[in-house]
């Protein structure tokens, strides 16, 4: 009786240390997974980790500032896409600003909003970087940095458009693996789809999370661009939009491709 005793203990004991040594290796599989891996099997990248362990504190103060009314609604990527979109937002009227119906009512569908482009000339074009996996990574890198810029700006973010298909296809993805690990409710819109209407979504997305400012006023625009600091292709700065920073094989100028934008940011500074 006394062996059997004995021998139910020794298995108990064997049983929940089994059960110990479980539940820490599936504890440590969930924080390697959290820190290296994104909910598609995919590697994070080495900035979105930077982000959420060695520069937490400044992660966490950036997405404090965001997502708030009053913040602007931030435009991502290559100049043209950029601008052409900034444009649109300006002018949109295809919802009742009362009820959301698809029916124009006269009034701006993001009247009172600030519409903030990041031109991102130190990157454009995209199709060198396209070409080589080490490219690729680097579109990863500069989708998620010109998003940063975007949140770290005057006036912060309260949504992020990413217009360009490129670093939509490229760099969306880490976008939103930082904002889950980041605890950012920012919203994210983006497509590869060059037929995909970025106004609806967000006009209809700032509808559902009450990020409208309700100011009965024009719609304005910011510029802002990126410029090459010549260090690597994932090193650049970002600052407010200077004609003089805009490379000299770009094929058009801002006023050309997007007459109110540019109007709306250079020429009224002006007065």
């Amino acid at each position: 009786m006394t062996l059997k005793v004995a021998d139910k203990r020794i298995s108990l004991r064997v049983t929940v240390v089994l059960l110990v040594l479980i539940a820490i290796g599936a504890a440590v599989y969930g924080v390697v997974r959290l820190r290296g891996k994104d909910d598609g099997g995919e590697r994070s990248i080495a900035i979105v980790n930077c982000m959420v362990t060695d520069s937490l504190a400044r992660m966490q103060s950036l997405v404090s500032l965001s997502g708030r009314t009053s913040g602007s609604i931030s435009l991502i990527g290559d100049p043209v896409s950029c601008l052409r979109l900034s444009e649109h937002l300006l002018i949109a009227d295809e919802f009742d600003n009362i009820d959301a119906s698809l029916s124009p009512d006269g009034l701006p569908d993001f009247a009172g909003e600030t519409i903030v482009s990041f031109l991102d000339f130190a990157n454009y074009p995209y199709e060198d970087l396209m070409a080589t996996s080490h490219g690729q990574a680097a579109l990863r890198e500069i989708t998620v940095r010109n998003v940063l810029e975007a949140m770290d700006s005057l006036g912060r973010c309260k949504i992020v458009v990413i217009c360009s298909p490129v670093l939509a296809k490229f760099g969306a993805s880490d976008v939103e693996d930082l904002f889950a690990k980041a605890g950012c409710r920012v919203p994210v819109i983006y497509s590869q789809d060059t037929t995909f209407s970025f106004s609806r979504a967000c006009y209809l997305k700032m509808r559902v999370m009450k990020l409208f400012t309700h100011d009965i006023s024009y719609p304005s625009a910011r510029l802002n661009m990126t410029v090459a600091d010549g260090v690597s292709p994932t090193s650049f700065t970002s600052t407010v939009f200077d004609d003089r920073y805009v490379p000299v094989s770009f094929p058009d100028t801002v006023g050309v491709i997007a007459p109110n934008s540019y109007h709306s940011h250079v020429l009224s500074d002006q007065h």
